[in-house]
């Protein structure tokens, strides 16, 4: 007992504390399945007035900033694969930040302003976000839903 108490003590020095890629794609399919989820209630609550649509965009924002955060978080493995994840989380916060948040924003601005062709124009920006890179990225780093 003493012997099995001291190996595992020693087995925890110098060891790296870094999840395996394995590891790392199940912590963050986790995260991705509840943001999905997350998302999904938003989007069922289909807005049906401009104020409604306000408050739409601000919802997903707020969940949209909420889930990049919590992944980013999440502890990355170490060499090849960790920088993997890196690349994907970068990837991912850039389009949160320069195209998704700018769409959202686009879109509070034209129902504020009930104007329906400006709605229309920042949904069709929405909808043309590109996932591609983001869920290639996701894949690469270990995610099996995530890049889905």
């Amino acid at each position: 007992m003493i012997v099995a108490a001291l190996a595992a003590v020693a087995g925890g020095c110098g060891g790296s504390s870094a999840p395996t890629r394995a590891t790392y794609g199940k912590n963050v399919d986790k995260l991705c399945a509840t943001l999905d989820d997350r998302v999904s209630a938003i989007q069922r609550k289909a807005p049906t007035t401009t104020d409604e649509l306000v408050a739409f965009a601000d919802d997903l924002g707020r969940v949209i900033d909420d889930g990049v955060r919590r992944l980013s978080e999440v502890k990355r493995p170490d060499g090849a694969d960790g920088e993997k994840a890196d690349r994907w989380i970068t990837e991912l916060t850039r389009q949160k930040d320069k195209a998704i948040k700018p769409a959202l924003a686009e879109l509070k601005d034209a129902a504020r302003k009930k104007d329906t062709a400006a709605i229309q124009r920042a949904v069709q920006h929405i909808q043309q976000v590109d996932e591609k890179r983001v869920n290639q990225l996701a894949r690469e780093a270990g995610s099996r839903s995530c890049g889905d």
